[in-house]
């Protein structure tokens, strides 16, 4: 009789614990599969609610349909959204922007970008991405816009980009998936700002657990460190 009386209490206390548990959710492009990076990120955060977006148009629906207490987003993206606040930036080698690189299969001139073809991950919705890109580039080339990082090289392999834009802690891991010679040029002062915390309310508790995250779950968050 006491087991059984003891069972509702118990059911209910999980429900609280769920309900009361801060939801996070998080975009990060990269060709890790999104519920591996969320399996490792909910084993680290513990308390937290963690959902992984690996799709722009799934994560910003949601956000609207159902918001969350905090998002982990490129710079870019988090800034599309003003009641979420920054309170940590990812870095890399100290810095929270990464320098901005292409990767093509033919020699590419950065200053010529105009008349190209660039594929690119859509981080932004489709308008934005225009002026986002050329922010980065210093040029408007023609944007071929994919929505995961895997869909870039078939661009490459089938003549329909003349070069891909990425951020430099990226290229390795994409000339991986390549058998093609790809060559890398650098973009002139071009910057690609890293994934971004923002929360709307007091985000103490997520911080200190972010700052846990060993180096395997910050590699798939594209960072090395955090920074104030």
């Amino acid at each position: 009789m006491k087991l059984h009386r003891a069972v509702p209490w118990l059911a209910a206390a999980f429900l609280a614990a769920q309900t009361s548990a801060d939801k996070i959710y998080v975009f990060f492009p990269s060709m890790a599969k999104p519920n591996v990076v969320q399996a490792a990120l909910q084993a680290k955060l513990s308390g937290h609610e963690v959902t992984v977006f690996g799709r722009l148009a799934d994560f910003t629906t949601m956000i609207k349909q159902t918001p969350p207490d905090a998002i982990l987003a490129p710079k870019a993206l988090a800034e599309q959204f003003p009641d979420f606040k920054v309170f940590l930036k990812g870095a890399r080698n100290g810095g929270a922007l990464e320098p901005a690189v292409l990767i093509s299969t033919k020699p590419v001139v950065a200053d010529a970008l105009a008349t190209a073809n660039v594929g690119v991950v859509g981080v932004l919705e489709r308008p934005a991405m225009n002026g986002y890109v050329k922010s980065v580039v210093g040029s408007q080339p023609k944007l071929k816009i994919v929505t995961k990082v895997e869909d870039l090289l078939p661009l490459l392999t089938f003549g329909s980009a003349d070069a891909i834009l990425v951020g430099e802690g990226q290229v390795d891991e994409i000339k991986g998936r390549s058998q093609a010679a790809l060559q890398t040029t650098d973009v002139a002062n071009g910057k690609i700002g890293l994934l971004v915390a923002s929360a709307k309310g007091d985000a103490s508790k997520l911080e200190a657990a972010l700052k846990t995250l060993g180096t395997a779950e910050k590699k798939m968050l594209g960072v090395d460190s955090w920074i104030k």
